[in-house]
């Protein structure tokens, strides 16, 4: 055998070995239906155990400027919501509320008549959705509560003059 042939043989032999090894491993079986079926819905988390692997929401003020550090939260619509509330203030007593759209500013003055006497929060306001106590500086508050229908709402501070500028947006989306 010639030189040159000798040279392409080893080629095509190292070329063939080196695609061997390549391979992988052999096909998995093929499994019927019914045994997808049941390993699927057996391995499947259900809604509310995706749920509660999802970080929860947390909002605080930024230092002793009057605002939150977020003006925007996102979650689920009718599914449970577990929010953390800092207040992050040296000076200031803040709290958090959430509210129906484009009830912020009446929500903020009914806070105002309703007097330190009940913590700022008006009671039994059907336009509160959800809210914190007044904190105190560097205290931290998680409330739990059920996520209301699909649309934006709106969250501030009640407490007298804060809510002119720590007030956000809380959109609840469908689960999809």
């Amino acid at each position: 055998m010639n030189r040159s042939a000798s040279i392409l043989l080893g080629l095509f032999t190292t070329t063939l070995a080196l695609l061997a090894a390549c391979g992988g491993a052999a096909p998995e079986p093929t499994r019927t239906a019914s045994e997808i079926d049941i390993a699927s819905t057996a391995s499947a988390p259900s809604i509310s155990e995706q749920k509660s692997k999802r970080a929860r929401p947390h909002i605080s003020t930024v230092g002793d400027e009057l605002r939150f550090d977020r003006a925007k939260l996102k979650e689920t619509a009718l599914f449970k919501v577990r929010l953390t509330f800092t207040n992050a203030s040296t000076v200031n007593q803040h709290n958090w509320v959430l509210v129906k759209t484009g009830t912020k500013d009446e929500v903020a003055a009914a806070a105002v008549e309703a007097g330190a006497a009940n913590s700022w929060i008006p009671p039994g306001d059907d336009r509160i959705i959800a809210h914190t106590g007044l904190l105190d500086p560097g205290e931290t508050e998680e409330i739990i509560f059920t996520g209301p229908l699909v649309g934006t709402y709106q969250f501030l501070c009640t407490f007298p003059g804060h809510s002119a500028t720590m007030f956000g947006d809380f959109s609840f989306l469908s689960y999809n």
